[in-house]
């Protein structure tokens, strides 16, 4: 019974024995990883499993991103009902941009099988460096859209607009982003088949969870701050 009531614990995120717990960046991502991992790998597998039609995938990466807002800022997740409801109510808004950031990928992966049609010469650096290029252009897409859609009630057509933004203007979060996807995907292909068990149960929701924290901080600084003063100007005129 003793060992049950630890697992659940661990489980449910009762773990936390901190009087100040770490309000963001690395330090709140270990903190969670460490104190919530239970519920990390039931949103992991969740996220797995609506994904199975792959027009769904954007709409499951965006509950995914809404259940990891929970436990990052507040410490407890969506419940399963939430996170469903979430993942029906998302699938045509944001499949417009899985589509943009999908054939981006697809069209990444075109250039770099074509690269290998040539010997070494400029063709060849030329085919390489466009295609690692229109890569991370999906990545920093992805990465930004579907944490801002998780986190902002805006359109489309503005949440594409602020994710081009942010991801110049934040540079240097962009390139933890990139790395952060080019790490994981590079760990779960060198490892498989033996990575499968990684992917079952942190391989997504962990690095997405570090997007996430990179992602906040810069909404934070470029959208919510600088809106908060200018609504703290218009209440004081």
């Amino acid at each position: 019974m003793r060992l049950t009531k630890r697992f659940m614990d661990w489980y449910q995120g009762n773990n936390d024995k901190e009087k100040e717990t770490p309000k963001g960046g690395v330090k709140r991502v270990g903190y969670v990883l460490w104190n919530y991992a239970g519920r990390l790998v039931g949103a992991n597998v969740l996220f797995l499993l609506c994904c199975i039609p792959i027009v769904t995938i954007p709409a499951a990466l965006s509950a995914l991103n809404r259940y990891l807002s929970a436990i990052y800022r507040v410490g407890y997740g969506f419940s399963l009902e939430d996170y469903w409801k979430e993942f029906k109510s998302d699938i045509l808004k944001n499949l417009p941009a899985g589509v943009l950031t999908g054939a981006l990928g697809f069209y990444s992966c075109y250039l770099l099988s074509l690269a290998g049609n040539f010997g070494k010469g400029t063709t060849h650096d030329v085919l390489i460096g466009c295609g690692i290029g229109v890569m991370i252009f999906a990545i920093l897409i992805g990465g930004y859209y579907f944490v801002m859609s998780a986190m902002l009630d805006l359109g489309v057509g503005v949440l594409l607009k602020n994710t081009f933004l942010i991801m110049v203007l934040e540079w240097k979060l962009s390139m933890v982003i990139v790395i952060t996807v080019v790490i994981a995907g590079g760990i779960l292909l060198a490892l498989a088949p033996y990575s499968l068990f990684l992917l079952l149960t942190i391989g997504v929701s962990f690095p997405q969870m570090v997007i996430y924290a990179c992602v906040d901080r810069a909404v934070e600084r470029r959208v919510l701050q600088p809106f908060e003063k200018l609504q703290s100007r218009r209440a004081g005129e």
